[in-house]
């Protein structure tokens, strides 16, 4: 039963969201914050997460310029 009520608040706050984006309904006024955090919260619950942009555990390169000559005239 716990189930079936989130997956209706993970489709409910998803439609809404998209609907307002949409503009499908103008004169609806809406806080679209609270419903973008209800549809983060119903897909935590579910364990969906939003995917790393692949950058994991790699360093990020540094590059050291202190000895060019580029742009110097």
């Amino acid at each position: 039963m716990v189930d079936v009520v989130k997956a209706l608040v993970l489709a409910w706050s998803a439609a809404l969201l998209t609907a307002s984006y949409l503009g499908i309904f103008p004169q609806m006024k809406m806080d679209n914050t609270f419903v973008a955090s209800l549809l983060t919260g119903a897909m935590a619950s579910f364990g969906i997460e939003r995917k790393s942009n692949g950058n994991g555990n790699k360093k990020p390169n540094i590059i050291d310029n202190k000895d060019t000559k580029a742009g110097i005239k």
